[in-house]
């Protein structure tokens, strides 16, 4: 195309356009060309998008929100192993309540045998099963110490270090005071020796010398008192933790809510956007496609200009 400039009736200059048609190079065909390759690659994309689902399907779509999309997904993924720590947490305090309110109720047992041995009007065959029956109570409670465990961790045996107690990851990083919690005072050694009911350095070495007399029954019942008051303890903090794990998986629940809502924001195709980007491309496509088919149609002209 070329500009020629003439002069109107009343002698303004005036601009007129003028097509020139050349042979080695059609520019309409090869802009039309352009037009149809542009629109094939958004056509592209757009089907990639809704085939995926997502608007990012490589770095090259959004580098930038590629690499955020990344950072939110790592978070994702240690906030779903934390919110499994938290709850293997919680289940091994579980354990360890139940094996110890057992305990809690063995101890209340043998509280009320050495009261009734405390008393001066039983017989000898009375007090002889008073005893055995204590026996019992006191061997149920070793048998639970011993056998109490979550998986293969001991909780009631003294393996547990119990000033260190035990460890629980309850976020996705690394900053020990913000990513994890420490359960103290719970899985102690529960036996009857540890409680000072029985052994070598409790009153009583023996089930038999504690009830050898009503006098010793009566002492006996303090020692019970101050083992049932360990035991309760030990509840009492596996519920404090038990607690704190709870907020921690509502926390955890929030997090990864509004995680999972940034990282869709950023990564996932908006489907009604993309069909209608799709449909306009598609139509860009066979427009241009039309064109091209033209453009070739005109360069024929070339040949009327020709002598015959």
């Amino acid at each position: 195309m070329r500009i020629a400039r003439s002069q109107d009736e009343n002698g303004k200059n005036k601009k007129e356009f003028k097509m020139s048609i050349s042979i080695n190079t059609n520019m309409a065909y090869l802009r039309a060309t352009n037009a149809f390759n542009t629109a094939g690659n958004d056509l592209n994309t757009s089907l990639q998008r809704l085939t995926t689902g997502y608007r990012i399907n490589s770095a090259a779509d959004d580098p930038a929100g590629f690499y955020y999309a990344s950072k939110l997904n790592t978070q994702l993924s240690g906030m779903r192993v934390a919110y499994s720590n938290v709850q293997m947490g919680f289940n091994m305090a579980e354990t360890a309540v139940g094996d110890l309110q057992c305990i809690n109720d063995e101890l209340e047992r043998i509280r009320d045998l050495a009261t009734m041995a405390s008393s001066e009007t039983l017989t000898d065959a009375q007090k002889t099963e008073i005893i055995n029956e204590a026996q019992s109570r006191v061997d149920e409670i070793n048998r639970l110490a011993k056998e109490s465990s979550f998986g293969d961790i001991k909780l009631l045996d003294g393996s547990i270090d119990a000033g260190t107690g035990v460890r629980i990851q309850i976020g996705a990083n690394s900053d020990p005071t913000l990513n994890s919690l420490q359960i103290k005072d719970v899985f102690m050694k529960t036996d009857t020796e540890s409680l000072n009911i029985t052994g070598s350095a409790a009153m009583f070495a023996t089930v038999n010398e504690a009830f050898a007399a009503a006098s010793s029954a009566a002492k006996f019942i303090e020692q019970i008192d101050a083992a049932t008051d360990i035991v309760k303890q030990q509840i009492s903090m596996a519920g404090i933790a038990q607690n704190r794990m709870e907020s921690v998986l509502a926390s955890l629940n929030t997090k990864y809510e509004n995680y999972t809502a940034a990282y869709s924001t950023v990564m996932e195709a908006d489907i009604a956007t993309e069909t209608a980007n799709y449909t306009r491309n598609m139509i860009l496509q066979q427009t241009a496609a039309s064109m091209m088919a033209q453009a070739n149609t005109r360069s024929m002209l070339a040949l009327s200009l020709l002598p015959q």
